[in-house]
């Protein structure tokens, strides 16, 4: 009877969680973005690239000294929904349309890659990372299951995804089973695929955005520790495509 009370009030609780959440959140973001981030959430985005950059502060450390920048690209969601506003002299609804935004990522990752080398080249650094951030940001959508799978939502309030959900509060990377090696791809926008690749090999029957359990406390074993997976590994996914955005920025 204990047990069962005990389930009812989680179940209670989760609801109402639920029900606040979407009441105060325009939509749920992949993963979790600042744009979308309730207080005092720190956004997975921001989590995921900052741990990359401070892995990679002694050999390129120029990704830290551009470290707000990178951020602030990680956590745009220019996807299939319009957007506005202008940041770094870029206008944002204009380079969503131009390089193809989808309800998982885009159409157009290298383009992305090949405006921030340009910023780049043109001594417009701080551009440049921003630019960069953003095309972080696709890569590290692609290490969400729905993403992965072309799972549509986040269309509206009611379409957010459970593994999604849970992500904005949980930030429990597991970095004890890195099970790939960094390709060392020359090109950084390749690490978009690759990462997408990785987590559908983790979860390649993620087909129902419902089925997810939506906290930690309802979540079974399995399910824990594909998420924890999934943050860690995307961690190391987005390390690996800042390394090689760097190399190429460095000549």
């Amino acid at each position: 009877m204990r047990s069962r009370r005990f389930r009812l009030m989680v179940t209670l609780c989760v609801s109402t969680l639920v029900a606040v959440m979407v009441t105060v959140t325009p939509l749920a973001s992949a993963w979790d973005s600042k744009k979308f981030a309730q207080q005092p959430v720190h956004p997975t985005h921001s989590y995921l690239t900052e741990w990359a950059i401070d892995q990679l502060k002694t050999e390129a450390p120029e990704l830290n000294q551009f470290r707000s920048e990178l951020v602030e690209g990680a956590n745009q969601e220019l996807h299939e929904l319009p957007t506005s506003g202008t940041l770094h002299g870029i206008d944002l609804e204009a380079k969503r349309k131009q390089h193809k935004g989808t309800n998982e990522g885009c159409d157009d990752i290298e383009g992305w890659w090949q405006d921030a080398l340009a910023a780049y080249k043109s001594g417009n650094k701080a551009q440049a990372y921003f630019l960069l951030g953003i095309m972080i940001h696709m890569v590290e959508d692609m290490g969400v299951p729905a993403h992965a799978n072309k799972v549509y939502h986040q269309g509206n309030l009611k379409e957010f995804d459970n593994f999604e959900f849970l992500g904005i509060l949980n930030w429990k990377p597991k970095f004890d089973d890195i099970n790939r090696n960094d390709p060392a791809y020359p090109e950084p926008w390749k690490y978009y695929a690759f990462s997408q690749d990785w987590a559908h090999t983790d979860a390649p029957d993620y087909h129902d955005r419902d089925e997810f359990s939506k906290t930690w406390v309802l979540a079974s074993k399995a399910e824990k520790r594909l998420f924890s997976n999934r943050e860690g590994r995307t961690c190391h996914v987005v390390m690996w495509a800042l390394r090689s955005a760097s190399k190429v920025f460095k000549g």
